[in-house]
């Protein structure tokens, strides 16, 4: 690890195109200014930490709770969509009528 001391105002390089400047500084803080390209990525290790953990997170759980919720809307399926009735959109259950009989 490369440690220097900089006063507010004063900068380090790294490479050719990223600056840290030193933009504020108190006891127990530093604030930085970092001048990077676009297509450089900044970010405080902090979110990159929590970004990872969530990323696991969903990929661990992602199959286990469709699985479970799958088979939670098969079971509590009512009795008449099994029966060949779906719920009207706006009313109650509808029977399905067979070919060639009347639905009404």
């Amino acid at each position: 690890m490369f440690v220097i001391r900089r006063k507010i105002g004063q900068s380090i390089r790294i490479g050719e195109q990223i600056v840290v400047e030193v933009l504020d500084a108190t006891p127990n803080r530093v604030k930085l200014g970092i001048h990077a390209p676009s297509e450089v990525r900044v970010a405080r290790t902090e979110v990159l930490i929590a970004e990872m953990q969530n990323r696991v997170a969903a990929g661990s759980a992602a199959m286990d709770a469709l699985a479970t919720l799958a088979g939670q809307l098969r079971t509590a399926r009512p009795q008449s969509w099994a029966a060949g009735r779906e719920p009207a959109a706006d009313g109650p259950a509808i029977a399905a009528a067979s070919p060639g009989e009347d639905p009404s």
